[in-house]
């Protein structure tokens, strides 16, 4: 048993004073009376503390010694007990608190999810709330194997979902379903044909044969990787596979106002308050909830979050309304161009499946009441599109598929 425990479970702090404070300590050492934390406090006075059931006797030795006990100061439960012994209703607070603390782990307060990359946290939790779990739900209502049965009908793209409850807090352990790796189907016959006008820059043929080579110049649709291979003696029929870069120029156009709505003045402020219980929300005011024309509106989330970072479904939604006034202001040629000249790259840039703009040529000038854009973007990009491949060889001609084993037959 330790010191600590010995103090907590009743003992006696004293402070001795005595013509030889060594031959106390000696007397008591050899009735085998325990004491601790020793302390000399001068040359004739030294405190210690002894257990509660040993104070009598260690009084008697302390006095045959020829010492005194000139403080006694008593420690521990029993002390405290006999403090609030007549405060009944601490005592009762206290096994309520008790009660309910025991009663509380068994409900759940928050649920957390584990395991998930692809699948939003959010809708893993939406889910688990419409099939029951959430916030207040009965511990020992869960059950993991009938609720995983249930999870993955509803969210496909899980594999395995299991909920593991500790006191409060329930998380939902799931392992997403790997994604199915496309199929390249090579029984089909296709070619690569040209997206685009463009100047053929590269070109890697992983399957099929090129029919064009850097430095030529193609016409949108026209041939770059023929699904049918010349072998000589016979034509193979494959899926052409590959990418062609070429240097293609992309003429873009945009017009935008020349005068635009600002705000200008910032007038009252406005604020009103709701409580979002779970599903359930309260409004703290009367009115529909518009705020009518002109106001610029801000909506703040108070969540009530536990310590660790755990939030439980109690919310405090501040909405602040500022009164606004406009004007029409002119748009200068800078903003102007800014925002043309953005909003065009944006389009061909989304128009590249791979690549990359190398130059723009861009005029923008005012026409009336409005900016307009002429503008001509120089790209690198990938031109190649599969289409299907119809077969062209004359007759006589013998031909195989590369999925099956050569064949002599004539076509």
């Amino acid at each position: 048993m330790t010191d600590r425990l010995r103090t907590l479970l009743g003992a006696f702090r004293l402070t001795v004073r005595a013509a030889a404070p060594e031959n106390v300590l000696s007397r008591l050492s050899r009735d085998r009376v325990r004491f601790w934390d020793l302390r000399r406090d001068d040359d004739f006075t030294v405190t210690l503390t002894v257990r509660r059931r040993d104070i009598d006797r260690a009084a008697q030795l302390i006095a045959r010694t020829q010492g005194e006990i000139t403080e006694r100061t008593a420690l521990g439960l029993p002390v405290v007990t006999r403090r609030l012994r007549r405060r009944w209703a601490f005592f009762a607070a206290m096994a309520l608190v008790l009660a309910s603390m025991q009663v509380v782990t068994d409900f759940v307060w928050h649920v957390d999810v584990a395991g998930n990359d692809r699948v939003p946290a959010e809708a893993i939790r939406r889910e688990l709330a419409e099939l029951g779990v959430g916030f207040g739900t009965w511990g020992f209502d869960i059950v993991p194997q009938d609720l995983k049965n249930r999870m993955l009908a509803e969210i496909p793209e899980l594999e395995w979902l299991t909920v593991v409850r500790s006191g409060g807090l329930a998380t939902a352990v799931v392992r997403e379903r790997e994604p199915t790796p496309e199929v390249v189907d090579r029984r089909l016959v296709t070619n690569l044909v040209a997206v685009r006008d463009c100047l053929i820059t590269d070109v890697e043929a992983l399957s099929g044969q090129a029919v064009c080579a850097p430095g030529d110049t193609v016409r949108a649709g026209e041939l770059l990787i023929s699904g049918w291979m010349d072998l000589e003696l016979c034509t193979r029929a494959t899926r052409a596979l590959g990418e062609v870069y070429g240097r293609t120029w992309h003429r873009r156009e945009a017009v935008t106002p020349a005068e635009t709505v600002c705000q200008t003045y910032e007038g009252e402020t406005h604020r009103r308050y709701a409580l979002v219980l779970g599903r359930t929300r309260i409004n703290f005011y009367g009115d529909s909830g518009n705020w009518g024309q002109g106001c610029d509106k801000i909506v703040t989330y108070h969540t009530l979050t536990l310590p660790g970072g755990y939030e439980l479904p109690v919310t405090l939604v501040e909405e602040t309304a500022v009164e606004r006034e406009t004007e029409a202001r002119a748009v200068t040629p800078a903003e102007a161009e800014a925002l043309l000249t953005g909003a065009a790259e944006a389009a061909v840039t989304g128009e590249l499946v791979a690549g990359q703009v190398l130059q723009r040529t861009a005029d923008v000038r005012r026409a009336g009441g409005v900016y307009r854009l002429e503008g001509t973007w120089e790209c690198r990009e990938m031109v190649a599109r599969e289409v299907p491949a119809i077969q062209t060889e004359s007759e006589g001609t013998t031909w195989q598929n590369e999925s099956s084993t050569p064949s002599g037959s004539s076509s």
